[in-house]
């Protein structure tokens, strides 16, 4: 799915979050998104999930006016979404393996395949010994890895992850970025974190500097580097 956000602002009550917001993604995209705190990294992921609605300007998938799709057809396009948010997000009174199950059940996948699938997904992150453990006894990191097994469960074509390097320690950042970069290799993954991971070098990055996107393109390291009044 192509995603395509053609000036789009986000308003929370009377503060502008996201202003005047243009990018293209092609299918495949390999994208970080960069910008310090409060910069709209996690409301523009949310923006182009179609979680948030924009104030101003269209969001575009594969060239479809969002706004112009009725709510049946846009949970039915979202299906193509997986979202690894910034907390874990998990259900404490699940399992591992019955919170990887939900977004399945919810999409009506029949039984056996879901349950091949969680146990392939879990297997891929590492956590298949903690099938049958609920959250509250699973480390930090292990949790992280959790939230992206349930996202990698209903095989979207369009991962975005919400700072998953977060708190991780340097062995369990290498299992993360290792995971996404193989879900990179077959589709759209858009990575949002406050500072490039070194773990996870991906082709092009948009940078935010309070709601505004100050750069698209290659890597470029020297602007982490600045103060926000120097992107102004």
């Amino acid at each position: 799915m192509e995603l395509t956000a053609d000036r789009l602002s986000v308003r929370r009550g009377a503060r502008s979050v996201l202003r005047d917001v243009s990018c293209a993604l092609p299918a495949g995209s390999q994208v970080l998104v960069l910008g310090r705190s409060g910069a709209g990294k996690t409301t523009l992921l949310k923006t182009l999930a179609g979680l948030v609605g924009p104030a101003g300007g269209r969001l575009l998938w594969s060239g479809e006016d969002v706004a112009g799709l009725d709510p049946g057809e846009k949970r039915a396009r979202q299906a193509a979404f997986g979202m690894v948010f910034q907390t874990d997000a998990l259900f404490d009174s699940l399992t591992v393996r019955r919170n990887v199950l939900l977004p399945l059940e919810r999409r009506r996948v029949p039984r056996e395949e879901a349950e091949a699938r969680a146990d392939e997904v879990l297997r891929a992150v590492g956590l298949a010994d903690a099938a049958d453990v609920l959250p509250e006894r699973l480390s930090g990191g292990m949790k992280k890895r959790a939230g992206i097994a349930r996202a990698l469960a209903a095989r979207p074509s369009v991962l975005l992850a919400d700072d998953p390097f977060a708190g991780l320690d340097p062995g369990t950042a290498s299992q993360v970025a290792r995971v996404l970069r193989e879900v990179a290799g077959s589709g759209t993954l858009l990575v949002a974190a406050p500072e490039a991971p070194p773990e996870l070098p991906l082709p092009r990055w948009l940078y935010l500097r309070g709601g505004e996107l100050v750069h698209d393109g290659a890597p470029a390291p020297e602007l982490e580097e600045q103060p926000d009044e120097a992107l102004a």
